[in-house]
């Protein structure tokens, strides 16, 4: 093969994981197909819940497991690496009859639902008996291993129940494991309580992690075929313009010219911030993503992705505007409609990276102030700065841009920050330099720091964690009373009194909730072990256990509310919805304290103290008694 014809087959093989209406490979039925089709061999996905599979099944008391999961979680290709790797299946059985396979294990019958949203009422009919018994322990010798999303799976049994006619002894049985099943669900759990049913409910959802992500990326990042199937390239000599696949393949793993992982790193932190705004991000989406920042292409929207002629056009011509990575990590190279279709790409657009920005990051990137962080940068990356700008920026200052070029300008200076909050290493602490300012996540790296204290290893970082809540104290206190207090040591439970519907308001009927102290109730941050979640919890101090009366979990979104508002923000000005789950947190709380109060202190009868809150000369809420 000449140089000139070299086609390096990874590439044709990579775009049809990519955002385009041939990306069918992305579904794991069709994988091995699209692996013969190009002669390559496929990527290396993680299993993170392949162990625990082998656990329950193989262990010492099998049990059944059900996955669950959004789509694109991975649970059939779960399935098959279990089937063929671990249960020592045959290949020319997969991917089964009807979406259904047979075998044994263990000298155990299993019978394996690759997919039960693919199954037809009548193979459904036929299989809910026999699961039924199984997970309810009347059947202890056959074992199912069942794929499904959490909506399927719940229907499944339900529909069961409803068919079952009322009253009815299998309506029952049904039943019970529907609720059963229902509260695994909503609590996260994994077995159910008290064992009532025999089952390993594990849910992919869960299982992405920053390793998941860098397991996903080195699968494709360091794929041997990038070697030989480049070999030869004219655009792999020493001199000339690089190729754009290859310059985005080293951005994207660290190599040159600095070594620096920022990219990598900024990306896996968006895609958990997501996740913890209830924007989960599936392992067939992250895979969307690694392949459009290597070869997505601006220049023509109906064909989103380079291929190796293409590429090598682009580099001759230094036209390496149109195969920018910072902007194809968020999906402009394809059309609207089909990239807010995509998950990942839609997560990333309620980011508003290119959008946001303040002055010392515009003064950064005008002025090159200051210049070493600007001359650091630019040492990073070599292509998609200056190289890119200069000439706009140059055109821009001396006033010559022309309206058409001025829409040119603005598209560019986008780009720019794009590259800036992929790029720049910053300070992740919400400094007015951190990439995040990027974004409208101001703080979250100061979320991510706050998560990573409080669930350290069952350690928790309790000074990294008492700095973050002091500020979400004040802005909880800033938010209830309405009055720009300092106060962060005590929340007090404010509200409006008589008709007044406000969100806010000066008086309470209940003493401050401390954060220490030996008060009654006590105001503690923990993590939510299910969800990641860092929250802030309200419990009283008066039973031999403490109780949480209200707790207040703190989505990205939510904690960016109480941080800037903290900051001096206006409560109604971020986010209406926020101000109002933050009175809510402070209404439930109220309501269970003076329950509780009652109860443990019936002498108080009914009769309540109300105070009127003013603020003090240093910033603390002081609560002056105005009778009952």
């Amino acid at each position: 093969m000449s140089a000139g014809m070299t086609e390096n087959p990874l590439v044709a093989f990579l775009a049809s994981y990519g955002p385009s209406p041939s990306s069918d490979a992305l579904a794991d039925e069709h994988v091995q197909a699209a692996v013969a089709r190009h002669g390559v061999p496929p990527i290396e996905a993680p299993a993170p819940k392949l162990a625990a599979m082998k656990n329950a099944l193989l262990g010492d008391n099998p049990t059944s497991v059900i996955l669950t999961g959004t789509a694109g979680d991975g649970k059939t290709y779960h399935i098959r690496k279990f089937f063929l790797d671990l249960a020592g299946g045959d290949p020319s059985e997969w991917p089964g009859n009807g979406g259904i396979l047979s075998m044994r294990l263990g000298g155990r019958p299993l019978r394996i639902i690759r997919d039960l949203s693919q199954l037809t009422d009548a193979a459904k009919a036929q299989e809910i008996e026999g699961v039924t018994r199984c997970l309810l322990g009347e059947d202890q010798d056959t074992l199912y291993l069942v794929a499904a999303n959490d909506g399927q799976l719940l229907k499944f049994w339900r529909d069961a129940r409803d068919n079952a006619g009322g009253g009815s002894e299998r309506m029952a049985r049904y039943e019970a494991v529907l609720t059963a099943l229902t509260d695994m669900l909503h609590r996260d759990l994994e077995t159910s309580e008290e064992g009532s049913l025999r089952v390993r409910l594990l849910n992919l959802s869960r299982a992405v992690t920053g390793e998941t992500i860098d397991a996903v990326l080195d699968g494709i990042l360091a794929h041997k075929m990038w070697e030989s199937g480049c070999e030869g390239c004219p655009q792999m000599t020493e001199g000339a313009n690089p190729c754009p696949i290859q310059m985005n393949r080293k951005l994207l793993q660290g190599k040159k010219p600095d070594g620096a992982d920022t990219f990598r790193r900024r990306l896996k932190a968006a895609i958990r911030i997501a996740a913890l705004n209830d924007q989960h991000v599936p392992i067939r989406q992250i895979l969307i993503l690694a392949v459009n920042i290597l070869l997505g292409d601006t220049k023509r929207k109906d064909r989103p992705l380079l291929n190796c002629s293409e590429a090598r056009r682009r580099a001759k011509e230094g036209d390496y505007s149109h195969v920018n990575p910072f902007n194809n990590a968020v999906g402009l190279n394809v059309r609207p409609e089909k990239r807010r279709a995509l998950t990942v790409f839609s997560a990333f657009e309620s980011f508003g990276i290119g959008y946001e920005t303040n002055t010392p990051m515009d003064n950064l990137l005008l002025d090159g102030a200051p210049a070493d962080l600007a001359a650091a940068l630019e040492a990073r990356d070599k292509i998609y700065g200056a190289r890119l700008f200069d000439k706009r920026l140059r055109a821009y200052k001396a006033g010559t841009e022309a309206s058409a070029d001025g829409e040119r300008f603005m598209a560019a200076l986008e780009a720019q920050r794009r590259r800036l909050f992929f790029l720049m290493d910053g300070s992740d602490d919400g400094g007015r330099l951190s990439p995040w300012h990027l974004t409208i996540f101001h703080h979250a790296g100061d979320y991510l720091a706050f998560a990573d204290a409080l669930s350290n290893a069952g350690e928790p970082d309790a000074s990294a964690a008492e700095t973050i809540t002091k500020r979400l104290v004040k802005g909880i206190n800033r938010t209830l009373t309405g009055m720009m207090v300092d106060e962060t040591e005590r929340v007090w439970l404010a509200r409006s009194i008589g008709r007044a519907e406000g969100a806010s308001g000066r008086f309470t009927t209940l003493p401050p909730v401390d954060r220490r102290g030996a008060s009654s109730q006590r105001l503690s941050a923990s993590i939510d072990r299910a969800t990641g979640r860092p929250r802030l919890q309200v419990a009283l101090r008066m039973t031999e256990k403490p109780l949480v009366c209200a707790s207040l979990e703190l989505r990205p979104l939510l904690f960016e509310y109480l941080m800037r508002v903290a900051d001096g923000s206006l409560p109604s000005s971020f986010s209406r919805q926020c101000q109002q789950e933050v009175r809510h947190f402070a209404l439930t709380a109220s309501s269970f304290i003076q329950q509780y109060q009652q109860r443990f202190s019936p002498e108080d009868g009914d009769a309540q103290q109300i105070r009127i809150l003013s603020v003090m000369r240093d910033g603390s809420i002081a609560g002056r008694d105005i009778g009952a």
